[in-house]
């Protein structure tokens, strides 16, 4: 009995002596946990994500459009948009700003088949393209707009009457 006695009385001194340390730590390492492992996270593996942008395999001209297998989703990021296919299962205006928002992320979570993402603007596209895989999100393209293909034929030469010899 008197045995338990002095360990509640070191464990009351112990939490006496560092209570505020650890009704600091203590939740901070619990909100860190979720924010680890939390489902809609962002996965932090930079050299996965960038490769497919280097390689420019997240990249579907209007031609290679109609060659995509299952259902195809359209993001919308932007109103200036033409129709891009009259037999398109689903598309989705998003703004930009929102794209983040746990209903667009189920949306494309849930998507069979593959997700392209259209702007108006090259460099808005590739961005959003990189902040949604980078939350696991896999399927998912940037439609390239029309002279974004073009392959240039001729070697670039200088003006040879311009620089001084």
């Amino acid at each position: 009995m008197r045995i338990n006695r002095i360990k509640t009385k070191l464990m009351m001194n112990l939490i006496h002596r560092y209570g505020i340390i650890i009704a600091f730590v203590l939740p901070v390492m619990i909100i860190l946990a979720i924010r680890t492992f939390r489902p809609g996270s962002f996965k932090y593996d930079a050299k996965k994500w960038s490769e497919s942008s280097f390689n420019s395999s997240n990249l579907i001209s209007r031609t290679e459009f109609g060659k995509l297998q299952g259902e195809k989703l359209i993001f919308y990021l932007d109103d200036s948009h033409t129709k891009i296919d009259k037999n398109s299962t689903a598309e989705v205006h998003v703004p930009p700003d929102s794209v983040l928002e746990r209903e667009y992320l189920n949306i494309i979570k849930d998507h069979k088949g593959p997700v392209l993402i259209s702007s108006s603007d090259p460099a808005l596209s590739a961005r959003i393209w990189m902040v949604i895989s980078q939350t696991g999100c896999t399927n998912l393209y940037i439609l390239a707009g029309k002279n974004e293909d073009e392959v240039f034929k001729n070697e670039f030469r200088s003006d040879t009457l311009v620089r001084p010899e």
